[in-house]
């Protein structure tokens, strides 16, 4: 019989409702990871033990769900708090595919649902129903789809999925050619020193060097699947973003 572990890897790659079959081998709720990683199981390997989230067996039904959702797949109840060790995939969360290139007019539709189902009103009916987890749950959905809105933030979250990658504002050191670039496009605000046309110009410009970015972004994510190719673009990405914050407050 496969240890309450190797259950949870293989289930990653069973759809849900294939799941549900393999519940019997759930480990009890609560259980912890001692209890639960037999020594002698042949089919657990370290790098797949480490995937272990006891957080995400259902303290009902005890369902394996493979992310985070404020309700549980199987039998429909509010889950309890997501601890922050708990794994949160805002994709699979509003129901959209890993893409940086996303139609977001089915996350906002997904958005608004669970939205819904949150709300204290909706809930007020619901035996057992916790306001204040709700509430939470809330917060995490409205996470998701800013997140999925921002073309940055969406590149950044499907580097951590797919590569583990964290991309940090404040301590990415970015690239000489980076730097050189970011210069002169500050160099170029700081001499247009407010006129209204020569700051259209580069805020044009910019925009133009964003979508660019985006469409190198498509290709790296969703075709090419080069991660650390889209370190890079996230990083220079990010120093764009930052120049049209400052040409959006530089005054006219």
């Amino acid at each position: 019989m496969l240890c309450h572990h190797h259950y949870r890897c293989v289930t990653r790659a069973i759809p849900p409702f294939a799941r549900l079959r393999y519940r019997a081998f759930a480990a009890p709720s609560g259980a912890s990871k001692s209890q639960t990683i037999p020594e002698n199981c042949p089919a657990c390997s370290p790098s797949k033990v480490k995937d272990y989230t006891p957080c995400l067996d259902c303290p009902k039904c005890h369902f394996v769900n493979t992310t985070f959702s404020p309700f549980c797949p199987s039998c429909d109840s509010l889950q309890p708090p997501k601890p922050s060790a708990c794994p949160v995939d805002y994709f699979s969360l509003l129901n959209q595919p890993h893409k940086f290139n996303l139609d977001t007019t089915v996350a906002e539709q997904s958005y608004r649902k669970w939205q819904t189902r949150l709300h204290p009103d909706k809930l007020a009916s619901v035996e057992g129903a916790d306001t204040t987890t709700a509430a939470a749950h809330s917060a995490l959905v409205n996470d998701a789809i800013n997140v999925l809105r921002s073309p940055l933030k969406r590149a950044v979250h499907l580097l951590e999925l797919h590569a583990g990658i964290k991309v940090d504002a404040d301590e990415e050191k970015p690239e000489p050619s980076v730097l050189v670039e970011m210069f002169q496009y500050n160099e170029e605000i700081d001499d247009a020193d407010g006129d209204e046309e020569e700051l259209a110009r580069i805020t044009q410009e910019n925009d133009e060097r964003l979508k660019a970015c985006e469409a190198r972004l498509v290709t790296l994510c969703d075709e090419a699947h080069d991660w650390n190719a889209v370190k890079k673009e996230v990083n220079r990405m990010k120093f764009l973003v930052r120049i049209n914050e400052r040409l959006r407050d530089t005054p006219i």
